[in-house]
């Protein structure tokens, strides 16, 4: 382990006022490349938020978002009573492939081979009515077996022994106001998003943002684009309420902006997934999100942006959302709990672009429910406030790292002259194009006769075909019942090529 350091003054830290880019994302690159170039090593104690904003001559609170953010990366871990340090293991060192196996997978096995015991199954999560590993490659799923169950159950039942001093009757509308600050200021840093407490608003799922949006902004009959393939969910709510759906194709550089303006000019709304598309996982370009932002305000349309699994970004720097980018209060900003804590929570978020939109949705959202339940909104806060939120998030982006790469690892050994894997570096699923070779209808009867939870792309397609591919999710299962569920995916992928390599 590193010596701890004392903490003094780094050298080499410059911040400019002139730069396009915020003083904390200075000083939070600044910092990166200096763990990653070595001046900075683990375990090194990292000087006071107080005394970089004395040094820096910034406000405290813009070194404190920098810290944040560099601690949900896993670069800096504060320890209470002693201060920020250098992680002990860094992310580069977690999530590099040495030999074909990650660290983590390398202690494992050694201690499977000391114990000299089978592999065993998961814990107990049920999904639907089935245990997770019924359910193989199954896309959106969190790791419910490395939920930290007892920290949250710690945290509810300090909750439930005070509740009487918490508000037990209606309560705002747009959710309890502690955590709607939680929730904007974890945005701000993580995601670049322009917002403060009064502007989110807490809803009962991703799926109330959606029918929220359509019954407060649009009338039955406006148009609606949507990605090409896209999220189903979506498709399923503009359809209910009556919307004209116009579909968009998607490319490697995310949907097609001059697609959309050429051909439907004249949407009153855009439902988009630019840092990750659903299911496809490319980014929408630069370009594309110039254009599409200027298009919402040339023609008074609005942008309804769903960052749905932005945390998990393997790869690089994490974009901001495209809501930071927005000069003229054009962007819907959205997001969910269910990926990154669980689905049952059934708590989501959306962010209002202007104060003039909070009277007329909170109108509606006491119509439709009045409120989201509250005392889940209560536990989730001091989750947040403790901390426990960003560790689990930190946690879990290294988890799925993992488990993403033993994926990789099966698919390439097993299945390689059936499937390409689509790399995005992100996400909680994988995308592999389909060989010409293998019939895609019979490989469905195949995979549907064996149970395999395995998406295809066409299934979220309206009219623009794409080559034919499927996504398998990896971050539910342990690398055992990946290493089980891909031997299972093989033997369907060998029938369906005519080319039974069991034989």
């Amino acid at each position: 382990m590193a010596k701890e350091r004392s903490g003094n003054m780094l050298a080499g830290i410059r911040l400019s006022r002139n730069s396009d880019q915020p003083l904390y994302m200075q000083l939070y690159a600044q910092l990166r490349d200096k763990i990653k170039g070595g001046q900075l090593q683990p375990g090194d104690r990292i000087p006071s938020s107080r005394a970089f904003s004395i040094e820096l001559g910034v406000s405290r609170i813009i070194v404190s978002q920098c810290f944040e953010q560099l601690i949900m990366e896993g670069y800096f871990e504060a320890r209470t009573g002693s201060g920020t340090f250098v992680a002990a293991v860094l992310p580069e060192q977690l999530l590099q492939v040495r030999n074909g196996q990650s660290p983590a997978t390398k202690s494992r096995e050694k201690n499977n081979r000391q114990q000299n015991t089978t592999p065993r199954t998961d814990t107990t999560a049920i999904i639907l009515g089935s245990r997770i590993e019924d359910n193989p490659f199954q896309i959106g799923l969190p790791a419910l077996d490395k939920f930290p169950f007892q920290t949250w159950q710690k945290v509810a039942a300090n909750i439930l022994k005070q509740l009487k001093q918490y508000h037990l009757g209606y309560e705002d509308s747009f959710g309890y106001p502690g955590l709607r600050q939680k929730i904007a200021d974890y945005l701000r840093v993580a995601r670049g998003v322009n917002c403060d407490a009064d502007q989110v608003v807490v809803v009962t799922g991703s799926q109330q943002t959606l029918n929220l949006v359509l019954q407060v902004l649009l009338k039955p009959g406006d148009k609606v684009w949507i990605e090409d393939p896209g999220y189903y969910g979506a498709k399923l709510a503009f359809e209910y309420t009556q919307m004209k759906l116009c579909p968009v194709p998607v490319d490697k550089d995310g949907m097609n902006v001059t697609y959309g303006i050429q051909h439907f000019p004249d949407a009153k709304l855009a439902y988009v997934t630019p840092t990750h598309q659903f299911p496809l996982g490319v980014t929408l370009s630069d370009k594309r999100r110039q254009q599409l932002l200027q298009w919402a305000h040339e023609n008074n349309s609005w942008i309804l942006e769903d960052d749905y699994d932005s945390e998990y970004r393997y790869e690089g720097l994490p974009a901001p959302c495209l809501q930071h980018y927005d000069q003229h209060a054009r962007v819907i900003y959205t997001g969910t709990f269910s990926k990154v804590l669980f689905p049952g929570l059934r708590l989501a978020y959306l962010v209002l672009p202007s104060s003039e939109m909070i009277k007329p949705f909170k109108k509606i959202k006491e119509i439709v429910d009045r409120q989201s339940p509250a005392l889940e909104q209560y536990i989730l806060h001091d989750f947040m406030e403790q901390g426990y939120f960003t560790r689990h998030i930190h946690k879990m982006r290294l988890l799925y790292a993992e488990r993403r790469i033993v994926l990789m690892r099966l698919l390439q050994q097993q299945l390689t002259p059936y499937l390409d894997i689509i790399d995005m570096g992100c996400g909680m699923h994988l995308v592999c194009k389909l060989n010409p070779k293998v019939n895609s209808e019979l490989l469905k009867n195949e995979i549907r006769e064996r149970k395999i939870k395995v998406s295809f792309v066409d299934n979220y397609t309206l009219q623009h075909p794409q080559q034919p591919a499927i996504l398998l999710g990896f971050t539910a299962y342990t690398p055992y019942r990946l290493k089980i569920a891909t031997e299972k995916l093989r033997e369907c992928f060998e029938i369906a090529s005519g080319n039974n390599m069991a034989q």
